[in-house]
């Protein structure tokens, strides 16, 4: 089982403009999506696809919550929502214009102590061959260390953690020995304070992760594929397929759930790697998150990844 836990989920109001933005006038909508979203969430969605079992947990809060309720119910995939009184859950816009998304993202509900330890019991059904997902945001007003934490609280459960979190709570779980996590490469650069511009000067970085804590490192690199950094000290290298680019907004996310899907069902940490950016790619060449079909037509064009010295 991969459950997935979204700290912040959110109603996604997705919009594209029939001519590029304008600053201080009226700009008309030519199409507009409403999903319910999140990092949790959207890889929840992947693995649904893939028939691997998985659940949502995360915190719903007033009338955008109960929006998010019910369009994760008609998905049909399990979920376990904490009820946090007197918030609301964020709303994201999303502006498309051709195949640049510019976002903002609300900054959604705090939590209490009673409603973490809500979360803990929820999770301590999980444990040996299971995996927890914290991806996304932490609750507004908690310490960066939010994720260390719950993993530090459900360490005895033997339960495999996958993050995809940036910044400091990013830093702050690697104490923690993750599973693997899964940057990309501006939140490498913001994590360490360096402009890396290509994925070969990534590298050094990627292997500094793994010497931090983490078993595994996904690095997503957009058009460039991924960089997959694994518990053998080995790298390997997938090129992106070539495709039109219609939406950027959870192709990380789905990469993640692919990844998982491949570890989920024992395949070698290269075929999780090819999953991940089939599925990663699908989503990215899709009006929204990937379905099964696409996925596995990319997969069978993609070679085996390339392992660097």
């Amino acid at each position: 089982m991969i459950a997935t836990v979204t700290m912040n989920p959110a109603v996604d109001y997705t919009v594209s403009l029939e001519e590029p933005l304008r600053m201080n006038t009226v700009n008309r909508t030519e199409d507009e999506r409403i999903t319910a979203g999140g990092k949790g969430v959207n890889v929840s969605l992947i693995l649904h696809q893939l028939d691997v079992p998985t659940k949502v947990y995360g915190y719903l809060s007033g009338t955008t919550g109960s929006m998010i309720a019910d369009q994760l119910l008609r998905t049909q995939i399990p979920t376990d929502w904490i009820q946090v009184p007197n918030q609301m859950n964020r709303i994201n816009l999303k502006i498309r214009e051709d195949s640049h998304v510019t976002e903002l993202n609300g900054t959604g509900v705090s939590v209490t102590e009673h409603e973490t330890e809500q979360l803990l019991q929820k999770l301590r059904v999980y444990g040996e061959g299971d995996y927890i997902v914290l991806a996304g945001s932490i609750p507004a007003g908690a310490p960066a260390s939010h994720y260390a934490d719950v993993m530090t609280a459900l360490a005895e459960t033997g339960v495999r953690f996958a993050v995809d979190v940036a910044g400091e709570p990013l830093r702050e779980s690697l104490a923690c020995k993750p599973f693997v996590i899964k940057p990309n490469l501006p939140e490498l650069c913001a994590l360490f304070g360096h402009e890396i511009e290509t994925w070969w000067d990534a590298l050094p970085y990627g292997k500094k992760l793994r010497e931090m804590g983490a078993e595994n490192v996904l690095l997503s690199l957009g058009g460039d594929g991924a960089l997959l950094f694994t518990s053998e000290n080995r790298v390997w290298h997938l090129s992106a397929p070539h495709g039109s680019v219609k939406n950027a907004v959870g192709a990380g996310d789905s990469m993640l759930g692919g990844f998982l899907a491949a570890c989920a069902l024992g395949k070698p940490l290269t075929e999780a790697l090819r999953l991940g950016v089939a599925a990663g790619s699908a989503t990215a060449f899709s009006e929204w998150i990937a379905d099964r079909s696409r996925m596995e037509n990319i997969l069978r064009t993609l070679p085996q990844p390339t392992e660097l010295v």
